[in-house]
């Protein structure tokens, strides 16, 4: 590895997002001397290629462009791995950016640390206008390395604000789902597992985009997703059987646990209460369902107990378990719409 840091940028068809997501990497010519961004072009149909090879020559040591066969996201990041050269790896959504000189002082910190297999950064959730929405920051004592499998705290962190050793990946044979989308999941709580040591940088680098029409949070995105969202949970299902009893015992899967359970009680309340009946797929929640009862029973249970309707208090899970068919929620919505504004 001759580099520090390895910046990993799945595209696809994001040439109206890729420029400003190239330009907040280009810092001092020292620090971009150990700086590697590769540029993960997924069978762009638009100009994403064109303008990644446009860097590619302008900052030869350092934009480095690999196009590929669609394979959707999880293929990006493998490709950037395996082709990776920092000592350090990192992933940027491309429709996403830096602050610029956040990053420069995180490369700066970076060149500086030294046995930790994960390093954490702020970030910040922003609109398209580059508006700040919400700052979001870590409890942690800053710059000072800390054992990461003896914190006993269920923190979330996204994958906007880790930074991971690359041999710490190559050494579990880290390799993320292809084929779906939302597999950023996995780049998050997988490799958290096998980090011992880790260190804060108080430094606020990503900037997440929200609300830009057609990424794959959008709800309505999100809502035709429901098998892609099932196969990445069962992926992590079978994932978590077989993790070793020590790391079991560890709070990285307490929150891998925790991650599975409030994604299954987000599974279920999408298909069942906000889906259109017209869209309600009964096989593929029924397929998750099966599964669901046969590995982990305990969260088919906890699923069974705990979720119900606000309004009209009916466990709509076991409702449809013993019917076979929705709770009327529609119905509801129109009666209560009536009710309420007399339409």
């Amino acid at each position: 590895m001759d580099k520090l840091l390895t910046i990993v940028i799945p595209t696809y068809n994001m040439q109206d997002y890729l420029n400003r997501c190239l330009d907040s990497l280009v810092i001092e010519s020292s620090l971009m001397e150990q700086l590697e961004v590769l540029v993960v072009n997924d069978g762009s149909k638009d100009s994403s290629s064109t303008i990644a090879h446009e860097y590619e020559a302008k900052f030869p040591g350092t934009f480095r462009v690999i196009d590929k066969e669609n394979g959707n996201y999880g293929s990006c990041v493998n490709r950037g791995l395996a082709e990776a050269k920092g000592k350090y790896i990192k992933v940027l959504d491309a429709d996403d950016w830096f602050d610029t000189e956040e990053f420069a002082s995180f490369m700066q910190k970076l060149d500086g640390i030294n046995g930790v297999d994960m390093v954490l950064t702020d970030f910040q959730r922003v609109s398209n206008k580059g508006e700040v929405l919400e700052t979001c920051k870590f409890e942690l004592e800053y710059d000072t390395p800390f054992s990461f499998r003896q914190m006993n705290n269920m923190e979330y962190y996204a994958h906007h604000s880790i930074t991971y050793l690359t041999q710490l990946l190559r050494d579990i044979s880290y390799h993320q789902t292809e084929g779906i989308p939302y597999t950023d999941n996995e780049w998050m709580y997988f490799p958290q597992l096998y980090v011992n040591q880790a260190l804060y940088a108080n430094n606020n680098v990503y900037r997440y985009c929200i609300g830009r029409e057609g990424q794959t949070m959008d709800p309505q995105v999100k809502s035709r997703n429901g098998k892609h969202v099932i196969t990445l949970l069962m992926n992590m299902i079978s994932y978590a059987s077989i993790i070793t009893s020590d790391i079991k015992a560890g709070f990285s899967y307490k929150r891998l646990e925790s991650f599975i359970i409030h994604s299954s009680k987000g599974l279920y309340k999408d298909f069942l209460v906000n889906m259109d009946e017209g869209s309600f797929d009964a096989d593929t929640l029924r397929l998750y369902d099966n599964f669901l009862f046969k590995e982990r029973k305990d969260i088919y249970d906890i699923l069974d107990k705990e979720l119900r309707l606000k309004v009209v208090p009916v466990h709509y899970v076991r409702y449809w378990r013993k019917h076979g068919k929705r709770f009327p929620v529609d119905w509801f919505r129109e009666a209560y719409r009536s009710f309420r504004y007399g339409k």
